[in-house]
């Protein structure tokens, strides 16, 4: 064959390869919304494959979700809750994941913690009906997180509630699991968080439990019982590390739900690295579902993609997971609607053997 020959038959190749792949990137239309098929929330979230940007991400969630929850291998789902969850309306929708087990173990904020305690105690958060000004409010003794507001007098006797309660205790080291075991136990209230995962036997650790209502009462029990020269208990959230390590080694598979960033999700998500540093032998997690509004390009944790906790091992090589960016008081009512609408296909799940004590 001659160099001229040749070459053209190069390029003639080179355009083919290039029809094909054009072809094939072209190769699924857009699907329009059709918001006159009136279908449930779970065919509304499965028609947003078909759409683009976040509503497709969202529908990407949902697979990976029912994906999990239908796993022959029963993974372990470990859920970390940040942001202000529980004054934002989410309370229900948690104690309901813990009720029906789509949530094995949670991680959480002390702040949503707190604000559970509030409520069981029979307090409540208030919608914000109109424009005050913030120094206005202080005046009135009234707290605002964004539209919602709390009263500051209520939220003082809920702190009097857990002071009483870690007055009670014996005094020697907590891990902050065993903490709210019996933190849960103290509640009348089946809304509760705390109540619903006592009761189940649910794990809830909260790796930053100083910066909270929680901590402000615990760092009082410490200070009375100095100056009364008695003896405190001390909470041990190294211990939690350990703690929460024994719980993934026994998992045959595991995932991940994040609702927002910060300690939560890192929590979770260290603890292949930490197997790692004890030569203890555990997997990375399988599924990773995250919704949040962290950006990943500022370079924080909590915008961090799953892809870049690949490169520290967090999640395995062939994991699924998916992210959306949206608001979690929107993005988490409307997945946990959408699984139960198709609940056959998940539920139940048994419960998991809890070993590492009350």
């Amino acid at each position: 064959m001659t160099q001229k020959k040749h070459l053209k038959n190069k390029k003639i190749n080179t355009r083919n390869n290039f029809n094909e792949a054009h072809d094939d990137l072209l190769k699924i239309p857009v699907s329009h919304f059709n918001v006159l098929s009136k279908p449930t929330i779970f065919n509304i979230i499965k028609s947003f494959n078909g759409t683009a940007f976040q509503s497709r991400n969202f529908a990407k969630c949902l697979k990976v979700m029912l994906d999990m929850l239908q796993d022959p291998e029963r993974p372990t789902i470990f859920l970390a809750l940040a942001g202000a969850m529980v004054p934002g309306g989410l309370r229900k929708t948690l104690r309901d994941m813990l009720d029906l087990r789509m949530i094995d173990v949670l991680v959480s904020t002390g702040a949503n913690l707190y604000h559970d305690v509030h409520e069981a105690l029979g307090f409540h958060h208030y919608l914000a009906q109109k424009k005050v000004s913030d120094l206005e409010l202080r005046k009135h003794q009234v707290n605002r997180m964004l539209d919602v507001y709390a009263s500051n007098e209520e939220f003082m006797k809920t702190d009097v509630f857990i002071k009483n309660f870690t007055d009670s205790l014996q005094p020697k080291s907590y891990s902050t699991r065993d903490f709210l075991y019996r933190l849960g136990n103290k509640l009348q209230d089946e809304n509760s968080i705390l109540y619903t995962a006592a009761k189940k036997n649910i794990p809830v650790f909260c790796p930053a439990i100083a910066d909270s209502g929680i901590g402000l009462s615990l760092a009082w029990h410490i200070q009375k019982r100095k100056e009364e020269k008695c003896q405190s208990i001390l909470i041990d959230t190294i211990q939690d590390n350990l703690e929460i390590l024994e719980l993934k080694i026994k998992a045959k598979k595991s995932g991940a739900i994040h609702i927002g960033g910060g300690v939560p999700k890192n929590f979770i998500q260290q603890i292949a690295p930490l197997a790692e540093i004890l030569n203890l032998k555990t997997s990375s997690h399988s599924y990773g579902i995250q919704i949040t509004t962290d950006d990943p390009k500022w370079g924080g944790l909590s915008g961090s993609t799953f892809s870049e906790s690949q490169s520290w091992g967090k999640y395995a090589d062939n994991a699924r997971f998916a992210t959306v960016y949206m608001d979690a008081t929107i993005g988490l009512p409307l997945l946990f609607t959408a699984c139960l609408e198709v609940k056959k296909t998940w539920y139940p799940r048994k419960a998991l053997q809890i070993d590492i004590g009350k």
